[in-house]
């Protein structure tokens, strides 16, 4: 897929304005693995930024990155942009500003986050049911073990743009905050894996102690079966929630709903997705 803003619902990137949302969607089992457990079509959010930039968080922090270049990423298989019900067209709206200015304070090297640790936070905060699958319990209980020892204030993708809407300084505080809606759970089919491929993918995330206990060969394939039972993964769910100082599970932010605001940290992709706060503008991509 490439950039593109013509045809039917498609748009141009010159059309996006500062506080635009984009959901993306990434190749591969990693990614398609990160969108089950966040109910969602998407594996990642970021946040339209200065013009011709994205702010997002990824492996070196919240940074900014051009925005043109990022598109012609060949992982990405889909960006769909949002816009905030109520912002005006104009760049220097200053609902926009105080969200640009939030995204920008958080830019921190100790916000970064690979897509094992965003796996293994997902993991801990989801409460889905998982296939009885030995292999997909060794993949997870990575994730997790990456995530549980990452630094805890690392966010997820929409963490991070819910953050900048909700703890800008408008007034009164919070009045930007995306609404979140309760919906019934996800039917999304749990996705096919390939397992040499999601290794792969997983093994350059890895810190030298895990690689070396897992004994991964120069493709990035475990040395041996990774047998974890169900007892163990619990365990390791249990320890990344200590670790990430997490209390809520699954859709307990919802029940926070009212005057006060949910722990952003339990703010999945399909809350964004599915917000009423946002309107769909169009796909920056097509076949």
């Amino acid at each position: 897929m490439t950039p593109d803003g013509g045809g039917p619902g498609a748009i141009q990137a010159a059309q996006l304005r500062t506080g635009d949302v984009l959901l993306m969607r990434a190749r591969g089992s990693l990614a398609a693995l990160i969108a089950w457990f966040n109910e969602s079509s998407y594996s990642h959010v970021a946040l339209l930024g200065r013009a011709g930039y994205l702010i997002e968080v990824g492996v070196g922090g919240v940074v900014e990155l051009s925005l043109s270049q990022r598109l012609t990423d060949p992982a990405l298989v889909a960006v769909d942009a949002r816009r905030p019900l109520g912002a005006s067209a104009d760049p220097q709206d200053n609902d926009r500003i105080a969200v640009l200015a939030h995204a920008l304070s958080l830019r921190r090297p100790a916000f970064s986050g690979d897509a094992l640790a965003a796996l293994g936070r997902a993991a801990a905060l989801r409460d889905r049911s998982l296939p009885p699958s030995p292999q997909l319990r060794a993949v997870l209980r990575e994730a997790l073990h990456h995530a549980a020892f990452d630094n805890a204030g690392a966010m997820s993708s929409s963490e991070f743009v819910y953050r900048c809407f909700a703890e800008n300084t408008a007034q009164p505080r919070g009045r930007l905050a995306p609404s979140l809606p309760v919906a019934a759970p996800s039917a999304l089919a749990f996705p096919s894996l390939d397992w040499e491929a999601l290794w792969r993918d997983i093994a350059p995330c890895l810190r030298p102690a895990r690689r070396d206990a897992l004994r991964l060969d120069e493709h990035g394939q475990p040395g041996s079966a990774q047998e974890v039972g169900e007892d163990e993964f619990a365990a390791a769910v249990a320890d990344t929630r200590q670790r990430l100082g997490l209390m809520e599970r699954g859709n307990a932010l919802l029940a926070m709903a009212g005057p006060r605001l949910p722990n952003p940290k339990c703010v999945r992709l399909r809350e964004l997705e599915q917000s009423p706060s946002f309107e769909v503008l169009g796909s920056l991509l097509k076949p």
